[in-house]
């Protein structure tokens, strides 16, 4: 069962993963490590396992699914980490007021 739009979330360093469907959302939840499955990780399980069941709607297992995606701060931004990591490092590098000198 296909959702109407996948969910993009970021794994890794900068890679994007898009969950399409019910059972790539399942596969992707069995993936997750048991140390860090918690309430909202067991919402989401249930939540595709009741519309696997035909108890809820796709489109209700698909928002408990980006509702876990966001509070494990998996969503995807559109922005690549390592980049953003290397232009706040150079943001910061650089004050007001100051010259930039080579060491």
């Amino acid at each position: 069962m296909k959702f109407d739009a996948p969910v993009a979330i970021a794994v890794g360093a900068g890679f994007k993963r898009e969950i399409a469907s019910l059972a790539e959302m399942q596969n992707f939840l069995k993936e997750w490590s048991p140390a860090r499955r918690g309430p909202i990780y067991e919402t989401a399980v249930r939540a595709c396992n009741a519309a696997r069941a035909g108890h809820l709607t796709v489109d209700q297992a698909r928002r408990a699914f980006i509702s876990f995606a966001e509070v494990t701060g998996m969503m995807w931004t559109g922005v690549d980490p390592v980049t953003a990591l290397r232009e706040a490092k150079s943001a910061r590098s650089i004050r007001p007021g100051t010259t930039r000198h080579p060491h």
